[in-house]
């Protein structure tokens, strides 16, 4: 199984691209807890790490984990990546799996920002910019911030949107999509073909296997 990992790091990319975002600020109306000032935070979070060059790369990686758990509901991308597939699980395998599938992706992302120098990194955010458009809502408990990132390198603006789901009273990604191709869909394609011909313990095993070497790496 080729678990592909570039779709998430280039949201992580535009993500700290975006924080060159200052000619298009959150609207002041947005509440603290609205879901687009979560994703404004994640990314102000994030060039914060980025832009501090005295910190270690161990330390770097650290607070970059640590943002992405703060703002990332990372059971329900699970149960996502699994898709119909989650009901048929044990609550056992259900509890093996999020931590499992956190960790990867964990891995994948962070295994293709370090492939970046930190330079590289404030040079793109110097010359993007990422613009909220608008905001809609599913309910008290979904919503769907809608963003473009302007690139240097790129012709045409690319549209970024973030799904979010509200937990307690805090909203946290749960999807991407990058030029309309969602990230976690991205997955339970690939997953959903294995747990077909092979079920959950071949999957398992090469998520393990695909992590191990991003670990090594």
């Amino acid at each position: 199984m080729k678990l592909q990992t570039i779709a998430l790091s280039a949201v992580l990319s535009f993500a700290f691209a975006a924080a060159a975002a200052a000619q298009a600020p959150v609207p002041a109306s947005y509440s603290p807890s609205d879901a687009t000032a979560s994703v404004k935070s994640i990314i102000d979070q994030s060039i914060v790490v980025f832009k501090d060059q005295q910190i270690s790369a161990a330390d770097r990686e650290r607070k970059l984990r640590a943002i992405a758990e703060s703002h990332f509901d990372f059971t329900e991308m699970s149960q996502s990546a699994i898709g119909y597939h989650w009901k048929t699980l044990t609550p056992a395998q259900q509890s093996e799996f999020v931590p499992l599938f956190t960790t990867f992706i964990e891995d994948a992302y962070l295994s293709r920002i370090e492939s970046y120098s930190v330079e590289k990194i404030n040079q793109q955010i110097q010359s993007s910019m990422i613009q909220f458009t608008r905001q809609t809502t599913d309910g008290p408990d979904y919503a769907e911030v809608y963003s473009t990132v302007v690139l240097q390198d790129q012709k045409d603006p690319i549209p970024v949107n973030y799904m979010m789901r509200l937990g307690g009273n805090e909203w946290k990604i749960y999807d991407i999509t990058i030029d309309s191709i969602s990230v976690i869909a991205n997955y339970r394609n690939q997953f959903n073909r294995v747990l077909n011909t092979d079920g959950y313990d071949k999957l398992v095993s090469l998520i393990r296997q695909k992590t191990a070497g991003l670990q090594t790496n």
